[in-house]
């Protein structure tokens, strides 16, 4: 029996020209924290998991899951061991990020207003 590979969530060239525009057209790490001297290359959409690490299965590849970083914010860039998008501190900056875009739950909204 031949097993297929799962394939991976893709990001089509709608979806990562709205992420693109969102974001300014901009490396975002500079914005949660990171330098802008380690800011280089060419950017690029990085999906971004919901409350865990980078192990395990990649986020979902929606408005919600993805932001964009340059080479140098990327495993790509990584210099003496250090990747900026792999820090958990990092990581849960982006998440806050993508958080701030979301419309707010009227659920959890006070009675007032």
């Amino acid at each position: 029996m031949i097993r297929r590979k799962r394939r991976r969530s893709t990001v089509s060239r709608e979806l990562a020209a709205a992420v693109f525009t969102r974001d300014g057209y901009a490396c975002v790490a500079p914005r949660l924290g990171g330098s802008s001297m380690d800011c280089f290359g060419r950017n690029r959409i990085e999906h971004v998991q919901d409350g865990y690490g980078r192990m395990g299965v990649r986020a979902e590849s929606d408005m919600a899951h993805l932001t964009t970083l340059c080479e140098g914010h990327t495993e790509a860039g990584m210099r003496a061991g250090y990747v900026w998008c792999t820090d958990a501190r990092n990581r849960e900056a982006m998440r806050a990020y993508l958080r701030s875009f979301e419309p707010p739950d009227p659920l959890q909204l006070d009675a007032t207003g």
